[in-house]
């Protein structure tokens, strides 16, 4: 590890960072230990390659969710008979 890359780890110790390898592996984690070859880090996910995958799911839950409330409450039972509307009732006669 570079001299530069060294004293940029040492000033990032305890943060969250993403770690680029030359294989094209990006990690993110905290970072927690750092020695002249190698910086070591507490990761967030086992999965390299998780970029915030999990927001993927984010809005099909909601579509589901909205769906569901509004079929619940359409085949819900009322708490009243629903009648339906009449007419007026026609004006009285003045004799």
């Amino acid at each position: 590890m570079s001299y530069q890359i060294y004293h940029l780890c040492r000033r990032y110790l305890g943060r969250s960072v993403y770690i680029d390898c030359h294989c094209g592996t990006r990690y993110h984690g905290v970072l927690k230990h750092v020695d002249e070859k190698k910086a070591y880090i507490l990761p967030y996910s086992t999965n390299p390659q998780d970029q915030g995958s999990d927001r993927v799911f984010f809005a099909p839950a909601l579509v589901g969710l909205a769906l569901g409330t509004i079929a619940g409450l359409a085949l819900a039972p009322r708490p009243f008979p629903v009648y339906p509307v009449y007419p007026p009732y026609p004006p009285y006669p003045y004799y």
